[in-house]
């Protein structure tokens, strides 16, 4: 096991769109001998504009989840398109990417870049550390 600790998990982009996405992180917590120790959870939610959204470089773009102290942790990221792309042809909505970070103690101990495709969003698991 990684150890006992708390963990912060950030997820960053620079997608100018991002606003048009929800954002759902949850998972739980463990102990070394299995048990729950507890749950974490975050929910940003994206504008409902619709056909009117505009992108905007001032959007959303750090979201931070903070943990209990615990041992190892399984991590849902869910990111879901909640309006329609700027463009509604495929090929000018290629996936962007989103990066997740997992630091304890001042240490990065989990780093890893993520596609995100614009019109299915992704779902993103992470089992920390891996059993």
């Amino acid at each position: 096991m990684a150890g006992t600790a708390t963990y912060s998990i950030t997820l960053t982009t620079n997608f100018d769109e991002w606003e048009r996405y929800n954002l759902f992180m949850m998972g739980s917590c463990r102990s070394d001998d299995g048990s729950d120790s507890g749950f974490i959870h975050l929910i940003s939610r994206g504008t409902t504009n619709g056909n009117t959204f505009t992108p905007s470089p001032a959007a959303r773009r750090h979201l931070q989840l903070d943990t209990p102290v615990c041992d190892a942790f399984d991590l849902y990221i869910y990111i879901v398109a909640n309006t329609l792309p700027a463009s509604r042809i495929i090929s000018q909505c290629p996936p962007f990417e989103v990066q997740v970070t997992i630091t304890t103690d001042g240490r990065e101990v989990y780093v890893n870049t993520h596609a995100v495709n614009q019109w299915g969003g992704a779902t993103i698991f992470i089992e920390y550390p891996k059993r």
